[in-house]
């Protein structure tokens, strides 16, 4: 099967009609990423492969999965269109832009060596890359290298997981190109997908996952929701998830004249320099609260859901009583939060939109609670991020909640889909007068839950589980360290 090729790619006429219905709107950041393979150097009748990494939203279930809890998640219409050409040694090249409306293009590449030694520079876009590269090559041995082009229209640092989607694009083409799914270690280690996914979380945090050794990762203390909902998800449908071990518990489609509208704030939702110490606060208070229990009790539980399932039904006073107790009522508003996110609101919320049962008025509730007790118990909201919920309330929708890492980032809007424009129209010029300093910076979409990632076979997405057999790399070759150039856009 010939497939696409790098000059398929570029032509945006002959395109739309190769690729699956939603990625037709892709075509401009497609051909873009195939114009910049060219400028390499490549050639335009090489063999291209072509990759749709989302983002996600998490509709509820802030920042528990680290702590064995729940989430509900989905993915958005937006993300990354990934093309990849083979290369014959074991080099990872890659170049990615950016693409918004009003502002220049910015072009940016770096070249990572396939080596369990790669250096990692920190603080730079290229770090999830490397990281991702240098932890591959660790657990599975050498690999032969690709040309990558992404090509983005995520809104930058807004809360719907470019970062991860950066560490699942980067497994994707790898595991194309060297047939991971084939190798004896992974398929030792493997047995469901949602261990595949939790190990993608491994990769960013750094840990072990079974015998595949942990690095230094990102610097971040999260899990693996993001890349769960990432590589997961299925059109028009939510995804319910407990974490360590990543589990599927149930699958709600999302009711067919609802959908979201999507406002990222314009405030950047960094998790690297100063702003990772923010984000892993949630993680530590988490973390700290179990360890106090635990030592309180001589329950052997390492994180909060541990706690929680020794104790049962009364488990929420209990645990809130130990720490009180201990005079630690910071760890008992982090331990309540995490309760009633994960116990309340992300099974309340699949029942709610159940087609048996669907109750607007419970989805609406239980959202503004997970906003409420997020603002409380992580205190990671910014005034953009608390506004906006509520305008979005006040203009009817159905239920509205910041959502991500938090300090900045994004939320979302359930309004009937017949409303939708206008919908966006209002809450937009709404936003814009209240925060007048975010006008160019913020972005607002309509978006279904969307498909996961996915490699693109000519007209037709193709599942995941389909590796190449490839050659392995013969010989072994000294690491080198990340080579970062920037150069500007052609116009």
């Amino acid at each position: 099967m010939v497939g696409y090729t790098l000059g398929k790619l570029k032509n945006r006429e002959t395109l739309p009609g190769q690729l699956p219905d939603y990625l037709r709107e892709k075509v401009t950041l497609i051909s873009k990423a195939a114009l910049q393979l060219e400028e390499l150097g490549i050639k335009p009748n090489r063999r291209c492969r072509l990759f749709w990494i989302p983002g996600r939203i998490e509709v509820v279930g802030k920042h528990t999965d680290y702590a064995g809890g729940r989430s509900c998640v989905c993915a958005v219409n937006r993300g990354f269109c990934v093309l990849s050409v083979d290369r014959g040694d074991d080099e990872l090249r890659v170049v990615s832009l950016k693409s918004k409306a009003d502002q220049d293009e910015e072009v940016l590449q770096c070249s990572v060596r396939l080596s369990p030694d790669t250096e990692v520079a920190s603080n730079h876009w290229s770090l999830y890359i490397a990281t991702a590269a240098r932890r591959l090559s660790q657990n599975f041995g050498h690999l032969l290298g690709c040309d990558v082009a992404i090509s983005c229209d995520l809104p930058p640092a807004s809360g719907m997981s470019t970062s991860s989607a950066l560490i699942c694009a980067m497994y994707m083409v790898l595991d194309v190109r060297n047939g991971l799914q084939k190798h004896p270690k992974f398929v030792a280690t493997f047995k469901k997908e949602e261990e595949l996914y939790e190990y993608l979380g491994c990769i960013e945090n750094g840990q072990s996952c079974g015998e595949l050794t942990g690095d230094q990762g990102v610097g971040t203390f999260g899990g693996s929701e993001d890349h769960t909902a990432i590589m997961s998800s299925e059109e028009g449908k939510l995804k319910v998830f407990s974490y360590k071990p990543t589990r599927l518990e149930s699958i709600a489609p999302f009711p067919d004249h609802l959908t979201f509208v999507v406002a990222s704030s314009g405030v950047l939702a960094e998790k690297t320099g100063d702003k990772m110490n923010n984000y892993n606060d949630a993680a530590n208070l988490a973390a700290l609260a179990a360890k106090t229990f635990q030592a309180s009790t001589g329950n052997q539980c390492p994180d909060l859901a541990s706690c929680v399932r020794s104790c049962g039904e009364a488990a929420c006073e209990t645990i809130s009583a130990v720490l009180r107790a201990k005079g630690t009522e910071h760890l008992d508003v982090r331990f309540r939060q995490f309760y009633i996110e994960s116990e309340v609101c992300v099974p309340g919320v699949a029942k709610a939109v159940s087609a048996n049962s669907f109750d607007e008025r419970e989805l609406g509730r239980l959202v503004e609670l997970s906003q409420e007790q997020g603002d409380a118990g992580l205190q990671n909201l910014v005034p953009e991020t608390r506004w906006l919920p509520a305008e979005a309330r006040c203009l009817g929708a159905v239920a509205a909640s910041a959502f991500g890492a938090g300090f900045g980032g994004s939320v979302f809007a359930i309004v009937r889909r017949d409303d939708a424009p206008e919908f966006l129209r209002k809450w937009r010029e709404s936003y814009v007068k209240e925060f007048p300093g975010n006008a160019s910076s913020s972005e607002f979409f309509i978006t279904g839950p969307g498909p996961g990632a996915t490699e693109i076979k000519m007209e037709a997405a193709i599942p995941l589980k389909r590796p190449a057999a490839v050659k392995r790399l013969a010989e072994k070759r000294p690491a080198s360290a990340v080579k970062v150039a920037k150069r500007p856009a052609k116009r």
